[in-house]
């Protein structure tokens, strides 16, 4: 085994040493060669420069396309989202008129349960006897259940329609006893009050709102003024 290793190594060793003869074809020149043009070269660059201009120039026009696109739509959604807020907007100052009713209707039944819960002079009771003596009235207790329960269910749908409106931001504006905010408030009148500092909101006439930082409804009040008593 290692004379054939020793062997094969030597046969190594001798092609090494010894001189190869070149195959026929590389000892014979080339039968054709393509030579170098620089015209041809120059041509391709400048159509290669051509298509990257015409390219170049389709690039841009779709760039400006697209962004008047993006433009056209930016426009249509703040047009769109104005009318929205107009719309929003015009629902809540409708939300307010309710509350106001509502506000009158809860006046109301508050000085109803305070003039049955008033008692009356001998005479006022004998006239009233005389008056309904025939009549089928009905005992003052139950009345005054009734009153109750209408007041309890105006009260319950007031602060139901309060607190939507608090769910969209839109809150009272706290002008009773707070000096004058031309920003928030309009005077309607002034009363004499010489023993309050001058434009103090004496009386809240409508109740102002606020809708976030806006303004929805100003406050109409009736502010003091220590000199004399006139109308805006």
């Amino acid at each position: 085994m290692t004379n054939d290793k020793e062997a094969l190594f030597a046969q190594l060793l001798d092609y090494l040493h010894s001189e190869q003869t070149p195959p026929d074809y590389l000892g014979q020149p080339p039968l054709s060669a393509n030579t170098f043009d620089l015209y041809q070269v120059v041509n391709e660059w400048t159509a290669l420069r051509q298509e990257l201009k015409q390219q170049g120039k389709l690039m841009r026009s779709a760039q400006e396309s697209l962004q008047q696109a993006l433009t056209a739509t930016t426009a249509n959604q703040e047009k769109a989202g104005g009318q929205f807020e107009q719309q929003q907007e015009k629902l809540l100052r409708d939300l307010l008129g309710i509350l106001d009713a509502l506000d009158r209707a809860c006046t109301h039944w508050e000085e109803e349960l305070a003039a049955i819960s008033t008692p009356k002079n001998f005479w006022e009771s004998v006239a009233q006897w005389f008056t309904t003596k025939d009549a089928e009235v009905p005992e003052t207790s139950s009345l005054k259940e009734i009153l109750i329960s209408n007041q309890q269910g105006v009260e319950l749908i007031r602060r139901s329609l309060l607190e939507v409106l608090r769910q969209r931001r839109v809150v009272p504006i706290q002008a009773q006893g707070q000096p004058f905010d031309p920003q928030r408030m309009y005077a309607v009148g002034r009363e004499l009050r010489a023993e309050i500092a001058d434009n103090t909101v004496v009386q809240e006439v409508v109740r102002g709102y606020l809708w976030g930082d806006r303004v929805l409804r100003e406050a109409q009040v009736i502010v003091a003024s220590p000199h004399a008593s006139t109308n805006n």
